[in-house]
């Protein structure tokens, strides 16, 4: 990492996590699809899933309530993954500094303090899982089927979650070493157990009865612990520059500082995702009954509103989650050359990394703005829960290339010890903001097209801040590396 091409190095490390990003943004897409097509299921399967809540008719509506189910819960499972992810980052970000100055042992503390760290965190959600899953529907949603859907999916992936945690952990120390194929090769085994798994436990299959949602939630965790036990092998068998030992298990103050002090402010980034999300259900949840009660009430405006926000939020993984891939590797070759010292490659790979960004990000927006209609093809949902959605995709999409300048900045945040700086520019973005601009374009407008716009208008705000923290970070922390250390 610190003596090969940085593009080649970009594209070498990146590609496997590229790959393996898509794959698990696929089969989030998966979960999707097919509990979208519960209405595909005969009477007696639909009348077991829903019990005394079946009603002639309900297979019309059957995939919007589904939908709406995910949508409601993405909150939930988005501060999960933002709390896991975030101490990895820490993690990764330590370790690669470390791995850069030398200092191995250091480096082998750090991922050993991290997994006990993931652990703790895990049980927390655990907890969540098993006391307040029905408290949180019951808040979010007034229909009773959705509410059911929504308790069963939350209550599964929250309280078996211990193998979502331990994953990106040892992903995270496999993407430290450079060893991005490994990291590949694991989320690669648990998004196909996920995808294999969603045929089979949400609609059935031989002898396995139709599961729905649950069984949604369940091809879930599989996945996931499939990931985290091909990790533990990889981790105990395999010779690398980290080497985890008992007493690195043990931990120590100053190595949780160091990985909270920059994994805390990449949780609080992500985790603004979770009140942006509720947020977000809330303004389409006000605006959906205020259509039911002035336009057709025929139509589940409220279904409708959120399955489209969820559906899209889906969909656009299969852009984002790539770039996030790309910006997990970046982050390992910044940290390290950062921790080297050597502002030349430094600039020359955060460069490279936001060319390759932007060039993505351009063919998401030609997918989304000329593909939305074939997309939305993936989905059983009613005809105007499809129409909702496709001006969705094609309206938000407008923010992607912007996007793609602002997450590379966050990248570098990470690297140099500067998370705060991405913690105010997600909160910038997603709460001070995309929300307040949604809820005006909501209450003045009275306008489902008008609240989508706010997204490419937020990133647009994102933008301004972003560029405001790197030359400032640039002028103190980036500027000076190639400055003499000075000698005491």
């Amino acid at each position: 990492m610190g003596v090969e091409r940085e593009g080649k190095l970009l594209l070498s490390m990146g590609w496997p996590i590229i790959v393996s990003m898509l794959v698990q943004a696929l089969y989030n897409v998966v979960d999707s699809v097919f509990v979208s097509r519960l209405s595909l299921l005969d009477a007696a399967s639909l009348q077991r899933l829903l019990g005394d809540l079946y009603v002639d008719g309900i297979a019309t509506t059957i995939g919007d309530k589904a939908l709406n189910a995910l949508s409601t819960v993405n909150p939930l499972q988005m501060l999960m993954i933002s709390v896991g992810v975030g101490t990895s980052v820490g993690m990764n970000s330590l370790m690669s500094r470390r791995l850069g100055e030398r200092r191995g042992e250091d480096a082998n503390r750090a991922a050993g303090n991290g997994l006990v760290l993931l652990v703790i965190s895990a049980a927390v959600f655990m907890t969540i899982g098993l006391t307040l899953s029905h408290a949180f529907m019951n808040w979010q949603d007034k229909d009773p089927i959705v509410r059911m859907f929504g308790s069963e999916y939350m209550t599964i992936c929250l309280s078996l979650c211990i193998g979502l945690f331990m994953s990106c952990g040892m992903e995270r120390i496999m993407t430290a070493q450079g060893r991005t194929l490994i990291t590949m090769m694991m989320q690669l085994t648990g998004a196909i157990t996920n995808i294999v798994l969603d045929r089979v436990f949400v609609l059935g299959f031989w002898f396995i009865p139709a599961m729905g949602v649950t069984g949604a939630a369940i091809a879930t965790v599989i996945g996931q612990f499939a990931s985290m036990t091909m990790g533990i092998i990889v981790l105990l068998t395999m010779k690398g520059d980290i080497q985890i030992k008992m007493h690195n298990f043990r931990l120590r103050a100053q190595t949780v500082r160091e990985i909270y002090r920059v994994g805390v402010p990449s949780i609080l980034g992500q985790a603004v995702g979770t009140a942006m999300y509720i947020g977000m259900n809330t303004i389409l949840k006000s605006l959906g009954e205020y259509h039911a009660e002035t336009l057709d009430p025929s139509v589940n405006y409220v279904d409708a509103y959120k399955s489209a926000f969820g559906t899209y939020f889906r969909l656009q993984s299969i852009i984002f989650m790539p770039v996030f891939g790309l910006n997990n590797a970046a982050m390992s070759i910044l940290g390290y050359n950062f921790g080297a010292r050597n502002r030349k490659r430094f600039m020359r790979a955060y460069k490279l990394l936001t060319l390759y960004c932007a060039g993505f990000m351009l063919f998401g927006t030609a997918l989304f703005e000329f593909g939305a209609p074939e997309l939305m093809l993936l989905f059983k949902v009613s005809d105007f829960t499809y129409g909702i959605t496709i001006v969705a995709i094609r309206t938000i999409a407008w923010g992607f290339v912007i996007a793609a300048v602002c997450i590379p900045m966050n990248t570098v945040f990470g690297a140099t010890d500067s998370g705060l700086y991405g913690t105010i520019t997600s909160l910038a973005r997603q709460l001070f903001a995309l929300l307040p601009i949604a809820a005006l374009f909501a209450v003045t407008t009275y306008s489902i097209t008008a609240v989508w716009w706010a997204f490419p208008l937020a990133e647009l705000v994102s933008l301004i801040i972003s560029l405001i923290f790197i030359l400032r970070l640039y002028r103190q922390k980036i500027k000076p590396l190639d400055d003499p250390v000075p000698e005491f």
